[in-house]
C-alpha cells in the first residue's frame, strides 16, 4: 500500500472522521493539505507550525516566531521548540508506519545549542529506526533568518506505535 494511501487512512482515523475511498493514491499536495488539517489543531495549530517538507521517513515543519510563543527575554520559548522537533518526529515516524497505526511520544530528549529566533524556526526530523512497535527519530530545529541557518536544538524522540480505529 503506498504511502499516501496510509497516511491518508491514518489520519481520517485519528481525526475520527470516515476516510474516502477514492481508489487512487492522493497527490503530494492533497496529502500536504490533509497532514495541514491535523496540524491546524490544539497545541500546533494554536502555534502555527506548518509543513514544510513531507516524505517518507522524513518530515520538516515550520513556525513562524511570534510574541506569544516568546519568552522573558524575546527568544523563542523551549516548550514551542520540543513541541516543533517532537510533532516533526511523530510526522516523520507515521510516515512508515503500516496502515491502522499511529504513534506516541514516550521519551524526548532534547538539547537547547543557542537561543531559539529568527524569521522562521524549522524542525527537520528523520526516522533513525522503525520498529513495528517503538520508533527512534533524529529532529534538528535551526533559526532561519535569510540565507543564514543556525542549529538551535537537537533531539531524539523515542514513540510507541498504537493501533487506531
Amino acid at each position: 500500500m503506498s504511502l499516501a494511501i496510509r497516511l491518508r487512512q491514518l489520519l481520517f482515523a485519528i481525526v475520527k472522521a470516515p476516510a474516502p475511498n477514492y481508489g487512487r493514491v492522493m497527490d503530494k499536495n492533497q496529502l500536504q493539505n490533509l497532514f495541514q488539517a491535523f496540524t491546524d489543531k490544539g497545541f500546533t495549530g494554536a502555534s502555527g507550525f506548518k509543513i514544510r517538507t513531507f516524505e517518507e521517513g522524513r518530515v520538516a515543519l515550520e513556525v513562524k516566531p511570534k510574541e506569544e510563543l516568546t519568552q522573558f527575554l524575546g527568544y523563542v520559548h523551549a516548550g514551542v521548540v520540543t513541541g516543533l522537533a517532537d510533532h516533526a518526529a511523530g510526522a516523520a515516524y507515521a510516515s512508515v508506519l503500516p496502515e491502522g497505526k499511529a504513534c506516541m511520544t514516550i521519551e524526548l530528549k532534547i538539547n537547547f545549542l543557542k537561543p531559539a529566533e529568527g524569521d522562521m524556526l524549522v524542525a527537520e526530523a528523520d526516522v533513525v529506526s522503525a520498529g513495528g512497535t517503538i520508533g527512534v527519530i533524529q529532529s534538528n530545529v535551526y533559526g532561519e533568518t535569510g540565507d543564514t541557518r543556525v542549529l538551535v536544538a537537537t533531539s531524539l524522540v523515542t514513540l510507541r506505535s498504537v493501533k487506531v480505529g
